[in-house]
């Protein structure tokens, strides 16, 4: 039996979405060292210890791990506004929901902060644009919240896709501009909604 040249890598199979993790944890590690724009394929699948043509196999270019990288954080915003919503009901305190719910996603965000410095500081416009379209399903979300309040009679009448994008992208804004105390942007947001959407 033969055991393979010295001096070759032996090549591990792994189940397709392991692999693809590492590739976006080795593409994170790429882009936050040294910008997207300036990262190359040969960074990212250096990281991962994968050959080049492994990367195509799940990425057809690189604005789409940036992309990637970014619906996962999405997803982790999904399941937590599905933990804070999930059996309510039209009677429950609606502001406090809201509150609750923007509490924990500010949370998210700043325990991702270095994927809104590589996105905002460095990604390009098509990758950008690639991301506010997943940003859409976490505003599309709140939206839905906060129309559930207003139709309940519990949260003042707004436009709630208007409210909701106001939120998010402002929150997002001001995490990834400056250096703010996560407490100081928490209690703003709450209230912003307080103000504005309570009765």
């Amino acid at each position: 039996m033969s055991k393979g040249t010295p001096g070759t890598r032996k090549r591990v199979l792994k189940p397709a979405e392991e692999r693809r993790a590492e590739l976006l944890d080795a593409a994170l590690e790429a882009f936050t060292e040294r910008g997207v724009a300036d990262a190359t394929v040969s960074d990212i699948t250096a990281r991962a210890q994968v050959a080049k043509g492994t990367f195509y196999l799940y990425f057809p270019a690189k604005e789409q791990v940036v992309a990637a990288l970014w619906e996962r954080y999405v997803a982790g915003y999904l399941a937590l506004a599905e933990d804070v919503l999930k059996d309510r009901t039209p009677g429950d305190d609606w502001v406090g929901v809201l509150a609750e719910l923007l509490e924990r996603l500010v949370g998210h965000a700043v325990e991702h902060a270095d994927l809104h410095r590589v996105v905002y500081g460095s990604a390009d416009a098509k990758a950008l644009a690639l991301c506010a379209e997943t940003n859409q399903r976490v505003i599309g979300l709140l939206a839905a919240a906060i129309a559930r309040g207003v139709d309940a009679g519990v949260l003042r009448p707004c436009a709630p896709e208007v409210f909701a994008r106001v939120l998010y992208e402002g929150t997002h804004t001001t995490l990834h501009s400056a250096e703010y105390r996560q407490d100081d942007v928490v209690a703003t947001v709450r209230d912003i909604v307080l103000r504005t959407l309570g009765k």
